[in-house]
Order: C-alpha cells, then sequence, then structure tokens
C-alpha cells in the first residue's frame, strides 16, 4: 500500500537531503504534532528530518551550540539545515534510537532515574561552558559562530520576558502573574547577583528533549537558548522531574542557588501554563509537565511559596 504523501518526506526535502546523506530508500512520519518529523533512511544510516515551524526556537543557534559541544558530550548535532521562505527550517541530523524521558521515567528505577537525571547535569553543565556575550535570549551572529543576547543584565531579561507572557496569557496573568511578580521584586538583589557573568543556558529541558536507550541519555533537542544564571535550568528541572528520584539531583546541583532555585522552578511553570493557554485546549487546573502527574499550577504555588520563604497560599485557580 503507498503511503500518503504527507507521511513521506517531502519530494524538495528529499532532493536538499539526499547530497548529504544518500538516496533515502524509506522515510516515514514520526510526529506532525508541533512540527512534522520524519524518519529517513539511507545506506549512510537512519535520520530525522523536522519541520520547525515554532519562530520562538532559532535551529541556527541550536545547531552552533551543539557543534560547541565537545565530543564526548552526548547530544544530536545538526547535519544541515533548509530555510524556507515563509521563516520555517528543515533540520536533518542522525537519528537517535531510544525513547523520551517522558515515556522511560514512569516506572524506572529509581537508581537509574537518578544516572538519567546525573547525565541531564552534565549536559545542561557542558552547554553552560559554551561562551555566550550579553543577557537573555541568544541569537547568532552574522559570522556564524559568535552567540550573543542583547538585554543589559539578567534580571532585566526576566521581567521583560514575564510581561511578555503576561500579554500572551492573560486568563493565567489573572491567576498567578501578581505572586510571581511579587517572588521576582523580592528576591531582586539576589537574582541581579546570581548571573554576575553570562552562561549559555539549555531553556527548554522538558523530558521530550532527552532520550534513552538502556543507561545512556542523549539530548536530542536544545529548541531555547538563554544567557544568564545556569541555576535557572536546575530550577526548571525540578518542575520536569517533580516526583521522581531526579528531582534531588536537581536540587543539590542548584542548591548553591538557595531560594532562587524555587524561583526558577515557579518561574518556569508559569512560561509552561502560558504556553497551554495559547496552544492547548486543556484546562489550566489540569494541564502537567510532559510524563508528570502533578498539575503545573500546584508546582508554581508549591515553588512560588518557597521562593518567598513562607508557606504555601491556599490560591484559587477559579
Amino acid at each position: 500500500m503507498t503511503r500518503p504523501a504527507a507521511d513521506t518526506v517531502p519530494d524538495v526535502v528529499r532532493d536538499w537531503a539526499e547530497p548529504v546523506i544518500g538516496p533515502i530508500s524509506r522515510s516515514w512520519l514520526l510526529s506532525g504534532s508541533h512540527s512534522r518529523v520524519w524518519r529517513a533512511r539511507s545506506a549512510s544510516g537512519d535520520w530525522t528530518v523536522k519541520h520547525l515551524q515554532d519562530r520562538s526556537s532559532d535551529a541556527r543557534v541550536e545547531a552552533a551550540v551543539l557543534g560547541s559541544l565537545p565530543g564526548t558530550v552526548r547530544a544530536r548535532r545538526i547535519r544541515a539545515l533548509r530555510e524556507e521562505p515563509d521563516g520555517s527550517v528543515f533540520v536533518l541530523a542522525p537519528y537517535v534510537p531510544g525513547r523520551t524521558l517522558d515515556e522511560a521515567l514512569p516506572g524506572a528505577e529509581a537508581d537509574r532515574v537518578r544516572d538519567w537525571a546525573e547525565q541531564v547535569c552534565r549536559i545542561v553543565d557542558a552547554v553552560a561552558a559554551v561562551p555566550v556575550q550579553g543577557y537573555g535570549a541568544v541569537r547568532l551572529e552574522p559570522d556564524g559562530r559568535t552567540l550573543r543576547a542583547e538585554d543589559p543584565d539578567w534580571f532585566a531579561f526576566l521581567v521583560g520576558y514575564l510581561e511578555r507572557q503576561r500579554h500572551k496569557a492573560p486568563r493565567l496573568a489573572a491567576l498567578r502573574h501578581g505572586v510571581l511578580l511579587a517572588a521576582m521584586r523580592d528576591l531582586e538583589p539576589r537574582l541581579a547577583a546570581a548571573a554576575d557573568r553570562p552562561r549559555l543556558l539549555h531553556a527548554d529541558v522538558n523530558l521530550r528533549n532527552f532520550v534513552v536507550d538502556g543507561p545512556v541519555v542523549a539530548c536530542v533537542n536544545l529548541p531555547v537558548a538563554w544567557s544568564g544564571d545556569p541555576a535557572a535550568v536546575y530550577g526548571e528541572a525540578l518542575v520536569h522531574w517533580s516526583g521522581t528520584a531526579g528531582e534531588a539531583v536537581f536540587r543539590r546541583a542548584g542548591r548553591a542557588a538557595g531560594r532562587l532555585l524555587d524561583f526558577y522552578a515557579a518561574f518556569h511553570a508559569y512560561v509552561i501554563l502560558a504556553y497551554v493557554e495559547r496552544f492547548s485546549t486543556e484546562p489550566l487546573d489540569r494541564a502537567a509537565p510532559w510524563g508528570g502527574s502533578t498539575p503545573l499550577l500546584e508546582l508554581f504555588d508549591r515553588h512560588a511559596a518557597a521562593a518567598r520563604g513562607g508557606p504555601k497560599e491556599a490560591l484559587s485557580c477559579q
């Protein structure tokens, strides 16, 4: 039976990819949700072709960051990019076998989960060692090598980013923006001092960006790169690894940040919820991180209260 055209790599993409990887003998659709992803097979091996349509991701930055990592770091490098007139990008990269962490974590033994978390920490630390200039969202300079952000400092970036989320997700803002803003203002001196020099951040460590094959973890996506305080990544990981043995690994890795670690967790829970409001039909009070069961609003409240050093507040979800 012939596959529908939409289930195979488009001809125009095939013509671009084959000079790089050789003639494609077979291709099939892996995902058609947010960005279409195909698996393509050639004599050189198996590859993935992603049609990246999310403008918040910059594949050129991702390629530059991944290409700067030492060869010992388990991360899928990008082989080639094709930019389309509409601003979308086709990304060609080796296929990495295994299961994403959101599939693998449930039911995994605690020792294995802790080991996976420690491997993610090492990947995050390797990204933080890549040189970057400035603070905030990272872009690639025309020289194709220099990574740069434009905000004057880390705190200014966080304030501006939260304000943009407030406008994008007004229902969430009515529920929790004031709480997060109050925590941010309370911690302003610590946040201002947290990033005395810019460090590169893997700013989207959700579980679907990592694949496990037995005991080995590999990073397969780095869709968002920020420059600022490395502890922000460990705080975000507290949200994604909540309720697992890996949570303690990230709390230990970010322990020097103190209450900032919980602030970063609350901040990222808010960012994910803003995404849910914009792109999902799921009610805000039921949305949970991929692979998790604890509602994001509950995680937000827990970490926001800890960030402010007080008891958990009973907040309404209405």
